[in-house]
């Protein structure tokens, strides 16, 4: 029966593609499955999730990469004789893309157990090279080459952000050595596929004798099958519901100096030697010792705002008024803004704003007495005083902001929500907590003036780039646990600056006074669990430490001129990872050590015996005169002296 069915998939693919009378070779795309299944636990009208793997292409109709495909399980229209566990389904009809649309219905002709091996190499042989094609041409080539423009963010057509050579080394990894053939199971046991006999209403069949389960990430291959020569019935008028755009949000001034009660810094303490001490209960911050977390949290952050001002913001843990109609993931937030004294701890003015979600940071510093903060559904730029000087619409929900440590490079990832709020919920449900439903993603780039200068949509999460100048830096897999470190200009030129060995994936970040962050795991060291480089735009390592095993490093900065180098990291007894679920309160014993980044010395270092479970636990001024350190009950300044010049 296989053969015939694929010439009858090939006639009706020439002809209702618009092509030659003669049978043209069947496409085949191929699909994960998003959630392990169980044949035991399935009934008809359960639906199963599946994601397209790649982009299909058939003549002018393409179904882009990470489309999330929709089959119903159904009664089998026919006896499987011995075999009495049957799963039987029918995928509904999705619209393929091209210069005439057109509906199209996937049918299974084949499949596979996953393969973790495979899926890993894949994973983290794109992670690199995809995201620079991501990012092309969302930045002019040098500085000043900018259009100008101060149009709010748009949203553009779909890119698959994966370039030729890149889909090509994606299908290598994905596709076996030995093709599937049509109608072949492989990996699992005693499983049975009949393919469809009607191509007009094509249901596979899986079978067996035996209770049986297909793991999450099996591959489905998928032939689409055109439906233009039996078209839908034309459906209802759509109500088209306007939505009148987001009100922008609020942002309360709670308090200034000239006309509210002055908070008074506490007397120093004598042991952490700190210029003045700041408890932050005062503020309305609310402490939360047994609440459990992950890695480090974002609920509160400080930055220096100016060489003689600080901006603490936190998270204030209060009821927020929800919509009527929630949006899939939103999580309001109220977030507080103090402007400080950096001389005195003297507080100058409080600002009250809500967040759209949770998802921190909440504030990017810019330098010069700027700060970009999300409100509500924008980016408000706070200049002096915290006075606004701009707001910025979102297209969606904020995913992350990126910015060059000078300020005049942004990067904002929003996502795009592609499913209705009942497909969401249904799609939520398959995947199970652990999993986020796939959507879109749009990336528009901002220069130091927040004028758009590009904008594009992709289907894959995009990472956080590392940016500098007018580039950007990567780390990519290279083989086995060597990685290469890539400097990108967004025209797609790339230099490698240096390599690293890593059992992990390592991570760059951009730093003041043009340096790079890279972290990563060492392949075989029983006493340490991270290893760190500082690096120059030339790829000369100006540093390099270790991460004790009980240790977690929280935070690493430059100072302004890259003269200077501050890691923060908390000790524990035991060993922890940034995976490691821990609580609030567990975080104690917060150091803050500087480093010259000529010479590698140590020069000076705050240890406070509270801690922080933040990741921005720490703000050194312009100047390199003061160091603010931020921790679950208080914030501290300290004085500096920096290191004499080497001769």
């Amino acid at each position: 029966m296989t053969r015939p069915v694929l010439l009858l998939l090939a006639a009706l693919s020439a002809g209702a593609l618009g092509q030659s009378s003669s049978p043209a070779p069947v496409v085949v795309g191929k699909a994960e499955l998003l959630n392990t299944i169980r044949s035991a636990d399935l009934k008809p009208g359960d639906v199963i999730f599946v994601r397209s793997i790649g982009p299909w292409q058939q003549g002018d109709c393409t179904v882009a990469s990470h489309t999330t495909l929709t089959a119903t399980v159904v009664t089998s229209p026919s006896s499987i004789g011995r075999h009495h566990f049957v799963l039987a389904m029918q995928f509904s009809p999705i619209r393929c893309a091209g210069p005439h649309p057109t509906l199209v219905r996937p049918a299974l002709v084949a499949l596979e157990a996953p393969s973790d091996a495979v899926r890993t190499e894949i994973e983290r042989y794109g992670s690199g090279a995809a995201q620079k094609n991501m990012l092309a041409g969302l930045f002019p080539s040098g500085y000043g080459d900018v259009r100008s423009s101060n149009s709010p963010m748009t949203n553009s057509a779909p890119d698959s952000g994966l370039s030729s050579s890149m889909m090509n080394a994606l299908r290598q990894g994905i596709v076996p050595e030995k093709p599937l053939r049509t109608g072949e199971v492989r990996g699992y046991r005693g499983i049975d596929l009949d393919l469809p006999e009607n191509t007009r209403i094509p249901i596979s069949i899986l079978s067996s004798s035996h209770k049986f389960s297909l793991d999450r990430e099996t591959e489905f291959a998928l032939a689409y099958l055109p439906l233009a020569a039996e078209p839908p019935p034309p459906a209802p008028p759509a109500v088209v519901k306007v939505l009148p755009p987001p009100p922008e949000e609020e942002i309360a001034d709670v308090c200034a100096s000239s006309g509210c009660t002055e908070l008074a810094a506490a007397p120093a303490i004598a042991s952490a030697h700190a210029l003045w001490t700041l408890p932050l209960v005062k503020l309305g911050y609310q402490p939360r010792p047994q609440h459990e977390v992950i890695g480090l949290e974002h609920d509160a952050s400080v930055y220096s705002f100016g060489e003689d001002e600080l901006l603490l913001t936190f998270v204030r843990h209060t009821l927020v008024p929800r919509p009527n109609e929630p949006v899939p993931g939103s999580n309001p937030r109220s977030v507080r803004g103090v402007l400080i004294s950096r001389a005195d701890g003297r507080v100058i003015r409080i600002k009250d704003w809500t967040v759209s979600d949770d998802l921190g940071p909440f504030v990017w510093a810019l330098g010069d007495h700027r700060v970009l903060a999300h409100v509500g559904h924008d980016l408000v730029l706070f200049g002096p005083d915290l006075s606004i000087q701009r707001r910025i619409p979102l297209s969606g929900p904020l995913l992350f902001l990126s910015a060059a440590p000078q300020g005049d490079l942004l990067l904002v990832a929003t996502v795009h929500e592609k499913h209705t709020p009942q497909e969401h919920a249904k799609i939520a449900a398959f995947v199970g907590p652990d999993r986020s439903v796939d959507e879109e993603y749009d990336l528009t780039g901002l220069n130091a003036a927040l004028q758009v200068t590009g904008s594009k949509r992709v289907p894959v999460e995009p990472t956080r780039p590392a940016l500098v100048q007018n580039t950007m830096v990567a780390a990519r897999p290279v083989h086995g646990t060597e990685w290469v470190l890539e400097r990108s200009t967004w025209d797609g030129a790339s230099k490698p600056l240096a390599r690293f060995r890593s059992n992990c994936e390592v991570q760059v970040r951009s730093l003041p006074g043009d340096l790079l962050l890279a972290q990563g795991c060492p392949p075989i060291d029983p006493f340490n669990s991270l290893w760190y480089r500082v690096l120059n735009l030339q790829g000369a390592v100006l540093l390099k430490g270790a991460v004790p095993k009980g240790d977690l490093l929280q935070q690493a900065e430059s100072s302004s001129d890259g003269k200077l180098f501050a890691v923060a990291s908390s000790h524990f007894d035991r060993l922890v990872e940034p995976t490691t679920v821990m609580r609030a309160g567990d975080f104690a014993n917060l150091t803050v050590t500087l480093y010259s980044t000529r010479n590698g010395k140590e020069f000076f270092a705050a240890r406070v015996p509270e801690g922080s479970a933040q990741q921005e636990t720490f703000s050194l001024s312009p100047s390199n005169s003061t160091l603010a350190v931020l921790t679950s009950v208080a914030l501290q300044a300290f004085a500096l002296t920096p290191p004499a010049p080497a001769p």
